[in-house]
């Protein structure tokens, strides 16, 4: 007769997981970037900016919902804070979206880099003698990550 044993929580794949947040990385940077230039380009060209910048929010929106797939802990905590991802039928065109104020937004996005960043430096420490430290570390950071894109979210 085959035993069964009980199911174990399966370990995260620590460069996995260090690949998505970089790949979050890269969609926020670009996103910054276009945000950049928005906030000195005039009519049609900022249309279009804002355009380029909410796709990169939507890209980023869907690495995050990668990320809340093998993070268990990261998508409770934006599912209390209510995160709700938009929906393409809204019935408005992307420049009648309200967007709000231009620098807040920048560094809000500076904020979600550097979160990701210390994710990848968890992620990246094999041997970790601060194991209970980091433990609460990445808690907060969670929950730190989590307020920043229900803001932005909330902006754009």
């Amino acid at each position: 007769m085959k035993r069964f044993s009980a199911r174990r929580p399966l370990a995260v794949d620590s460069s996995h997981m260090m690949l998505l947040h970089k790949e979050a990385i890269e969609q926020l940077e670009l996103m910054r970037s276009a945000c950049e230039a928005c906030e000195h380009a005039t009519d049609m060209v900022r249309d279009n900016l804002k355009i380029i910048s909410e796709n990169h929010w939507e890209a980023y929106l869907e690495v995050i919902h990668m990320i809340c797939i093998h993070d268990d802990s990261m998508s409770s905590a934006l599912k209390k804070r209510g995160l709700k991802f938009r929906d393409s039928e809204s019935g408005l065109k992307p420049t009648e979206r309200l967007w709000g104020n231009q620098v807040l937004l920048t560094l809000l996005l500076l904020g979600l880099v550097r979160r990701h960043d210390r994710f990848v430096h968890f992620y990246g420490i094999r041997i970790n003698p601060m194991s209970e430290y980091l433990k609460e570390s990445i808690t907060m950071e969670r929950e730190h990550l989590a307020d920043i894109v229900s803001m932005v979210n909330y902006l754009i």
